[in-house]
């Protein structure tokens, strides 16, 4: 079985060890896992929230620091993962201020080419969350960003998993224009909502799956009767679901927030 929605790492005030979090799917009869870590949402010091906040700057990593402790973090899992026995192939959550950050000198291709410790490639395909990171497409330094993933993924059988919400700023459609241009690019539309939008998308693109990550049973069963059961992909999105259910009963002060913490 096969968990197409999966993270490792810092999320809120937990840190979810990937041994740990292979270990319970493994238990649970997943064999396979593509995953991604939320330790890559901490703020670096290049981005707009640390340059607001002097908090924030005092205790963030640069962009480079950053990108090396998740690079490590993913090396550690993919070997977390083999000694338990299930394979896991990561997914690269890109964010734009390294990219950004002439310091870090990030481009697509250097993440790409990034080894695994027994030499094969680190990453699998990118992950985009265009809610956390902010994806303005206007801009032209992230459409160009944007562009070079895309261009990245269809030349070289790279997958893209993009966070999908029910707002403008994190709709199905959001890079529609990206999707249509690269139309041998496989993409992911991670929680298949809004269910209209993901609907839309997955008549008029042939290269897009869809993921159960989060989504109701019925939404679940709406796609399976509009005839896309064969591209609607398992994922639990675990522990996300796990922090949603089990930080409110130690922590009351998060009970509102856990509603919405859905990656």
């Amino acid at each position: 079985m096969t968990d197409y929605h999966v993270h490792i790492g810092q999320y809120e005030n937990v840190y979810y060890y990937a041994d740990r979090v292979f270990g319970a799917l493994k238990s649970a009869g997943v064999d396979e896992a593509w995953f991604s870590s939320t330790t890559s949402c901490i703020y670096c010091t290049e981005s707009e929230a640390a340059r607001a906040n002097p908090e924030i700057a005092a205790n963030a990593p640069d962009a480079q620091k950053l990108y090396e402790a998740v690079r490590d973090e993913i090396r550690d899992a993919l070997c977390a993962a083999a000694e338990i026995g299930i394979k896991a192939r990561a997914l690269y959550w890109v964010v734009p201020d390294i990219h950004f950050s002439q310091k870090a000198c990030v481009s697509v291709k250097r993440v790409m080419e990034e080894k695994a410790a027994d030499g094969s490639a680190l990453y699998a395909g990118f992950k985009i969350h265009p809610r956390a990171q902010k994806w303005n497409l206007s801009d032209a330094k992230t459409a160009a960003l944007a562009e070079e993933i895309f261009s990245y993924a269809e030349a070289n059988n790279k997958r893209i998993l993009i966070h999908c919400g029910t707002d403008k700023l994190d709709s199905p459609c959001l890079f529609e224009p990206l999707i249509s241009r690269h139309p041998a690019a496989l993409v992911q539309l991670a929680h298949s909502r809004p269910l209209d939008q993901t609907l839309y998308m997955l008549g008029r693109y042939h290269n897009l799956v869809c993921d159960s990550a989060m989504a109701s049973p019925e939404t679940v069963e709406k796609i399976k009767a509009a005839g896309f059961a064969g591209r609607l992909l398992y994922g639990s999105d675990f522990p996300i679901n796990h922090w949603r259910k089990e930080k409110p009963k130690t922590d009351p002060s998060i009970k509102e927030l856990a509603q919405f913490a859905i990656v």
